[in-house]
């Protein structure tokens, strides 16, 4: 079985959430625990993993599908109406 490597996203670039999690509320707190949410990144990507609050934004860990291990981070923020996520090169 050959696995993919996970598509490449330039780190500190802002990508808008087109998709996020399902919910009630458009808050940050849709990003707190298990979600999954879609980004524009020059093409829609799925981002799977959890999310731990820190104030004004979420630390998201994407994890991979097969064994849940991290694939990369992102910082989530709210901005003008919708979310935005920035993934970053720290773990």
């Amino acid at each position: 079985m050959t696995i993919q490597p996970p598509p490449s996203v330039a780190s500190g670039r802002p990508c808008p959430v087109t998709e996020p999690p399902a919910g009630e509320a458009a808050s940050l707190e849709l990003f707190v625990g298990d979600a999954e949410f879609t980004v524009d990144s020059g093409g829609p990507l799925l981002v799977r993993g959890h999310g731990v609050s820190l104030g004004e934004r979420v630390r998201f860990h994407e994890k991979d599908e097969i064994g849940g291990k991290d694939v990369r981070v992102w910082h989530i923020s709210q901005r003008d109406g919708g979310f935005v996520a920035e993934p970053l090169a720290a773990f």
